[in-house]
């Protein structure tokens, strides 16, 4: 580095405070208020308890540097939050290479916004999920990023933690994502993804699960449509909305001195083509480098060995991919969920039964398995196994020889014994995921 280029970069560096972004005033725009013995949003978690979250208003400065301009969402354990990095220039821009001319530009560089995740505190279990993601994301940040499947993980920007009146709250700080894809299959006639366009997205998760897989051997366990996002394709979309926020903010809730906001998350029919995507929520992950046993994965899209509690690897990620919800509209287990809309553990087996035959010998051994089979591997009551359930019967949105090559693709993942599953990378070889783009 040059003297003159030191000299710049260092005065750079005195003059961070004068350089950065403002932060906006308060609006003075009056929110309704919603009624208070009405239960919204993070409410209606069966977690939630008022001294756990934290009680976040807009246009607080969080760290020094995120000033929450919207709400984005909840989860049993945290809340999203739309955020201007006041901070941004500066550490994107600076660099060994970078000039005075360069520097000077710094305070007219756009700024950025970013997603807020603000954990819940006390001695609930929501609190050690995201403290769990947040050193997940950190083994994931110092995996090979030259991996091809990089891109379609979800990256921590950066963490910190907040104190509230009860307790420390861990916050994590990502690239703000439009929409999950259970709501993406939305935007297209009969709420499924086309063919053409679904591969294009398995191609994407795939080569992202082989990243956590291959490279930072990591087990998702809870892989679904929820927790793959598709990125923005106008970023001026958040801009818009924090403007909305600011000069027409949505209702709010005011109860015991603490306001709980509307989220602001519908950011309408797509200005452009879009549909790239990312492998999102890492707060149930775990190491995939020691033996794994317990209950994992959302009901309906739990593996079988991991209902039978024989132990499970990698290879239950690859069950849960649910195709069928994005190509068909529907879950392929959705019989397992009652009239009752409870879900019924031995349905989902007896299912499963009907797609594959009776449970191998080396499962029967599972700490559950002699509850719902007899020892030849066939269910106690034989009754509730369909003899109308199959593969075949249940993909009606492609036809003739690409249907054949579907379900050829599709067995290569939903097989009883875990290591017979392909892997991630062995799937993004198969013929069917290319049938609708040129060859090389």
């Amino acid at each position: 580095m040059s003297l003159t280029m030191m000299l710049a970069r260092n005065l750079g560096i005195r003059q961070f405070a004068l350089l950065r972004h403002q932060p906006w005033s308060a609006s003075s725009a009056i929110a309704s208020q919603l009624d208070p013995l009405q239960p919204i949003e993070e409410e209606n978690s069966p977690y939630y308890h008022p001294d756990c979250f934290y009680p976040a208003r807009l246009g607080e400065v969080l760290c020094g540097r995120y000033q929450l301009a919207t709400k984005l969402g909840y989860g049993s354990g945290s809340t999203v939050w739309l955020a201007r990095d006041l901070h941004w220039f500066c550490t994107h821009h600076l660099n060994d290479r970078t000039s005075a001319d360069e520097f000077h530009r710094w305070p007219w560089s756009k700024e950025r916004s970013v997603a807020v995740k603000i954990g819940s505190s006390g001695e609930y279990a929501q609190r050690k999920g995201v403290e769990a993601e947040l050193a997940t994301l950190k083994r994931i940040s110092h995996a090979q990023a030259q991996h091809e499947g990089w891109h379609f993980v979800r990256k921590l920007v950066d963490s910190f933690t907040v104190e509230s009146a009860n307790a420390q709250h861990v916050c994590l700080v990502f690239e703000p994502l439009r929409e999950p894809l259970f709501l993406y299959r939305r935007r297209y006639i009969g709420d499924v993804i086309p063919p053409e366009v679904l591969k294009a997205i398995v191609q994407m998760i795939l080569r992202g699960l082989d990243y956590l897989h291959s490279e930072c051997q990591i087990i998702h366990t809870d892989l679904k449509p929820d927790n793959i996002m598709v990125r923005f394709e106008d970023p001026t979309l958040l801009e818009r909305d924090a403007q909305d926020e600011y000069h027409h903010p949505l209702p709010q809730k005011h109860k015991d001195g603490r306001i709980i906001s509307l989220s602001r998350n519908n950011y309408g029919v797509f200005s452009r083509p879009s549909g790239i995507v990312q492998i999102t929520d890492f707060d149930l992950a775990v190491s995939g480098d020691t033996a794994r046993s317990g209950c994992i994965s959302a009901d309906i899209y739990r593996a079988p060995e991991a209902i039978l509690e024989t132990g499970y690897s990698y290879s239950a990620d690859i069950w849960s991919l649910g195709l069928w919800d994005l190509l068909e509209g529907r879950r392929l287990f959705l019989p397992a969920i009652a009239a009752s809309e409870e879900y019924d553990e031995q349905t989902h087996l007896a299912h499963i039964t009907a797609l594959l035959g009776p449970l191998p010998q080396e499962l029967n051994g599972g700490r559950t398995a002699a509850m719902y089979y007899g020892p030849e591997g066939m269910m106690r009551d034989s009754t509730l196994v369909p003899t109308d359930f199959s593969f075949e019967n249940t993909v009606t949105e492609i036809g003739s020889e690409e249907k054949k090559m579907f379900i050829e693709f599709a067995k290569r993942m939903i097989t009883w014994r875990p290591e017979e599953r392909s892997t991630a990378k062995e799937l993004l070889s198969d013929p069917w995921l290319y049938t609708d783009f040129p060859s090389d």
